[in-house]
């Protein structure tokens, strides 16, 4: 105990260790506030019973499949369920025939962005 009591009796010692302290206590603040919840960021009950609800059937799974198997099942229907969101979206769409005009619109601009393209780059415009 008397070999440490006189380490630290050293000023340069009690300097650099209340310094490297206290920095690494306003660190630790810091970092304690940035990690308390926000009033707004509380799960909800709903939250909390999906979760709750998803344990239980990978658990419950797990009797009959191992991991690998969930895991690739599991991207399978996840492949399958963006697959399907993404045809009722496209069925869906109310505006069929403003799609057309949007393709027919967009070749229009595309010329101009290259000719600004080549006119920066200092090329001859004039080929157009």
């Amino acid at each position: 105990a008397q070999a440490c009591r006189s380490a630290f009796s050293h000023p340069v010692a009690r300097t650099f260790s209340s310094g490297a302290m206290g920095s690494i206590a306003e660190r630790l603040k810091d970092y304690h506030r940035t990690l308390k919840p926000k009033r707004g960021d509380e799960l909800s009950m709903k939250q909390v019973a999906y979760s709750f609800g998803g344990l239980y059937a990978v658990i419950h799974l797990l009797q009959y499949f191992d991991i690998w198997t969930l895991l690739i099942l599991g991207l399978i229907g996840y492949v399958l369920y963006r697959q399907a969101q993404n045809a009722v979206q496209l069925v869906s769409s109310p505006n069929e025939e403003s799609a057309p005009t949007q393709h027919q619109e967009r070749p229009s601009a595309r010329p101009k962005t290259k000719a600004g393209k080549k006119a920066a780059r200092g090329g001859d415009s004039s080929k157009d």
